[in-house]
């Protein structure tokens, strides 16, 4: 019966995403992949998340934020922190996010600053310290002063130390010509700098924020639903794309719901013999 439930859980999730279309990483990582130009398939390979959750990020690197100080992810992250690898030229997803994250982070309960923090990391070391601060008055701004500025942190740093950085999360994006191919993601890490949980695309709702805020709190990573989507879509080669796997799903469940059936029929049979 367990393994039923676990059957018709697994179905329950894919229902929602009925139809939707998933872009992929390497080795059928969960991405929301995006690019501004047409990146080559070697380009496509190179980019994507491998979810680490459970590890420690990377925290002696040195950064720069937003009023020119040297930083590092030790100094920062006391309390559950967010970080949205973006980069602050980026004319649309990067954009799209982070002004969802400054349309949601009024909404929850928790304030930012205190309970917990906002990190923008920039992967484009053309990215500099002016451009940040100008990027950080923005999205405050566009959060009608809802959000205190010591609860969104923007950072730039050097290639070197930025792909070592984003290494330790399992982020990888490649720089095409003068835009970017990489994920839409933000991870969530605790007050240790343990990876607590992935989130994925520009649409990011408070609840979803809520409960990463939460786990990151409790040191409990968070179910990673990468293995859930890899089996409940199937990629489509010429489309270059996943599509979800009605048969697969479908057929899943109807060999648990046989397989339950047949044991109660054997088990509750021994059962009344005796």
């Amino acid at each position: 019966m367990k393994k039923l439930l676990i059957a018709f859980a697994v179905f329950a999730l894919c229902l929602p995403t009925w139809g939707a279309e998933h872009d992929h990483g390497k080795d059928g990582d969960k991405t929301e992949e995006h690019v501004h130009k047409e990146a080559s398939p070697e380009t496509q390979s190179d980019v994507g998340v491998t979810e680490k959750l459970g590890e420690i990020i990377a925290l002696d690197i040195p950064f720069t934020d937003s009023d020119g100080r040297i930083v590092t992810m030790r100094d920062l992250i006391d309390k559950p922190t967010i970080i949205a690898p973006v980069y602050f030229n980026c004319p649309n997803v990067c954009n799209f996010l982070q002004s969802n994250l400054s349309s949601i982070i009024p909404q929850i309960k928790m304030e930012a600053g205190k309970t917990y923090q906002v990190i923008s990391f920039s992967f484009d070391d053309m990215d500099t310290p002016e451009i940040a601060a100008d990027k950080k008055r923005n999205y405050l701004k566009a959060a009608d002063g809802k959000i205190a500025p010591e609860g969104w942190i923007f950072l730039t740093g050097t290639h070197e130390n930025i792909k070592a950085f984003l290494d330790s999360a399992g982020y990888r994006f490649k720089r095409v010509d003068r835009d970017f191919a990489h994920p839409v993601a933000v991870f969530a890490v605790s007050p240790k700098g343990k990876i607590i949980r992935y989130l994925y695309g520009t649409k990011i709702l408070p609840f979803e924020l809520t409960m990463a805020v939460v786990e990151a709190e409790n040191e409990k990573p968070g179910l990673s639903v990468k293995k859930i989507v890899s089996f409940c879509f199937s990629y489509d080669p010429e489309g270059k794309k996943y599509v979800f796997d009605i048969m697969k799903v479908s057929g899943a469940v109807i060999l648990v719901t046989l397989a339950a059936f047949a044991a109660f029929l054997v088990f509750g049979g021994k059962k009344k013999k005796k």
